[in-house]
């Protein structure tokens, strides 16, 4: 009976889900929005109200929550969103966008491996004076001729949890997965699973019954976390079945993520091994520029990286050991179409700092930018036009130049972010510059 009243009442449920509508009259918007209201319709449902068009279905939903809560969410309803894309790409059940501001903290200078030249650096951010800290960051390192990046490592990791049946049959396919015979397998198998993603290894830890196999693979210009989760399973599917012939051994398959990959968790795996790309970043800059433009002496500046970077973050018992990259981090990745969610292992740096030769050296190691420039949240409209402001759009790019481009862009502007702030913390402005703004 609730199908057919249903129908009844929304003649658009069970058409073609090829029909997309232009417009919606108010009748069958206001009806929709009732049928939501009266729990005649779910809130996944509203799609087949529209034939399938989440923009309009985006605005019943809206409507519902305006009547329900008896709110007006005029700015959540402005965006230039395309929400037939969107849906399942990126958002379920989508009402509208939520809107960052979106600054722009100067052109940066980076000599790297991937990324050698100027690149604008947008933050996307409700900070305040984080944007100009950015830039007044970026003037002085761009004065000392820029920050130096190499990428140290690169793969993504997955890591796919099985059972054996005691702890001998664990450690006889930990020492498979390791031979060469397993590598060969593994890799032959990981290939038929994705034409872009290549399996780095394949690394098992033992524990008990239970066996960890860690793949890590590069992954193109995507940054690949889905395409590495489905592969591995792939690949762990036809050894489960190779095992089961040719080794004698028994597995069963507990999960497509055992947490030692480990993703949007802190843990030292990614700090020893990186996940993503791993990205050392480091400048000199003269003894006159600093205490002119930051007016500092670097001793200040060095002996506060050991006492609050170092020695605090030890006593905190902190996985990161610097000032703020997570910063910077959470205001590019929402900038550039990142998981924001994978600031939690790429804000695990180390910033560290000497006096050389009578000038402040600075260096920053960040072994786990997980980034991508093609796919996922990149393709939003917003996202990709940031990106292609870079030069750095990835939608051509098999080899994943662009995006190891972009992990450098993000170093050098976290390490220009870490040297600001130790400036002005060791000058004691930083409350001052807050102040201004009643923060």
């Amino acid at each position: 009976m609730f199908d057919n009243q249903q129908t009844r009442i929304f003649p658009f449920i069970g058409s073609s889900p090829n029909l997309h509508m232009v417009s919606m009259s108010e009748d069958k918007i206001d009806a929709a929005v009732q049928g939501l209201l009266d729990g005649e319709v779910k809130f996944h449902e509203v799609e087949r109200l529209t034939g399938n068009d989440s923009k309009e279905a985006s605005l019943i939903r809206r409507r519902f929550l305006e009547k329900k809560f008896k709110v007006a969410l005029k700015h959540i309803g402005s965006s230039t969103i395309d929400f037939n894309d969107a849906v399942n790409r990126n958002i379920e059940c989508p009402i509208g966008a939520a809107q960052v501001p979106l600054g722009y903290a100067g052109d940066i200078k980076v000599n790297g491996d991937s990324a050698s030249g100027s690149y604008p650096v947008l933050l996307a951010t409700t900070e305040g004076r984080l944007v100009a800290g950015l830039s007044r960051g970026i003037s002085i390192v761009n004065k000392a001729g820029g920050v130096n990046t190499i990428v140290v490592r690169d793969g993504m990791a997955r890591d796919v949890l099985v059972r054996t049946s005691n702890v001998k049959d664990s450690s006889k396919l930990a020492h498979w997965v390791e031979s060469s015979e397993g590598r060969d397998f593994l890799r032959s198998a990981f290939s038929e699973s994705t034409s872009h993603g290549k399996l780095i290894e394949v690394r098992p830890f033992v524990a008990g019954r239970d066996v960890h196999l860690r793949f890590r693979a590069t992954t193109g210009a995507a940054m690949g976390m889905n395409m590495v989760t489905i592969a591995a399973k792939g690949t762990v599917d036809k050894l489960v079945q190779h095992a089961e012939g040719k080794l004698g051994l028994h597995i069963d398959i507990l999960s497509e993520s055992g947490n030692m990959c480990a993703d949007k968790k802190p843990a030292y795996i990614n700090f020893i091994e990186g996940r993503g790309v791993s990205v050392a970043a480091d400048i000199l800059v003269p003894r006159k520029l600093i205490e002119e433009s930051l007016r500092v002496k670097p001793e200040l500046m060095v002996e506060l990286n050991k006492v609050k970077n170092l020695t605090g973050s030890a006593l905190a018992g902190s996985h990161g050991f610097n000032a703020h990259v997570a910063n910077t981090l959470a205001a590019m990745y929402i900038a550039h179409g990142q998981d924001a969610a994978q600031i939690v292992e790429g804000s695990m740096a180390i910033t560290d700092a000497a006096i050389v030769d009578d000038n402040l050296y600075v260096s920053l190691l960040m072994p786990s930018i997980e980034v991508g420039t093609y796919g996922g949240g990149t393709a939003r409209e917003t996202q990709k036009e940031a990106l292609g402001l870079m030069g750095l759009y990835g939608s051509s790019d098999a080899e994943g130049k662009t995006r190891l481009a972009f992990a450098e862009v993000v170093a050098a502007a976290c390490l220009t972010g870490e040297l600001n702030l130790l400036a002005a913390e060791a000058g004691m402005d930083l409350s001052k510059s807050h102040g201004k703004i009643k923060r």
